[in-house]
């Protein structure tokens, strides 16, 4: 280890030295395919990416919490958004609630047609139908970062 002295007389060699260190102490990246991989995992099924990565503890957290809300906005007669509307926001409504995963397709299967726009809390429940996709896609970037080793 350089001392403060050697430092001051040649600084070009303590930066050789720091780029050094730091190449040695970068991990590899990991495959593109196993990222895509784990994206797409982590948006279809809300949690499974971090799952994948062996967080179980946060993975079952991420999906209560997420299909929970999803399951609340549905509860509380939340409207479904149509990306062939002409409003700009609706269509980011749309993307917004089907960032939930195969919540929303779910849904649709199993006969919910979109709620009810008079019901009380609709309005409440569509919040919580997009807000299930935007808290979705934060997972997904969380489990993005610890894959590329870059948080804990």
């Amino acid at each position: 280890m350089p001392s403060d002295i050697e430092k001051r007389r040649n600084p070009s060699r303590h930066v050789a030295d720091q780029t050094n260190d730091q190449k040695t102490t970068s991990h590899p990246r990991p495959e593109t395919s196993r990222l895509v991989t784990l994206c797409i995992a982590a948006w279809l099924i809300p949690g499974l990416g971090h799952w994948m990565l062996k967080r179980k503890w946060r993975a079952l957290i991420l999906f209560l919490a997420i299909v929970g809300m999803f399951v609340l906005g549905l509860l509380m007669q939340g409207q479904f958004f149509a990306f062939a509307s002409p409003s700009y926001l609706e269509r980011l409504g749309y993307l917004g609630e089907l960032c939930a995963g195969l919540a929303m397709p779910v849904a649709k299967f199993f006969g919910y047609s979109g709620g009810n726009p008079f019901f009380i809390s609709a309005d409440y429940g569509t919040a919580y139908l997009v807000s299930a996709g935007m808290l979705n896609v934060l997972t997904i970037l969380d489990a993005y970062d610890i894959a590329l080793e870059r948080k804990p």
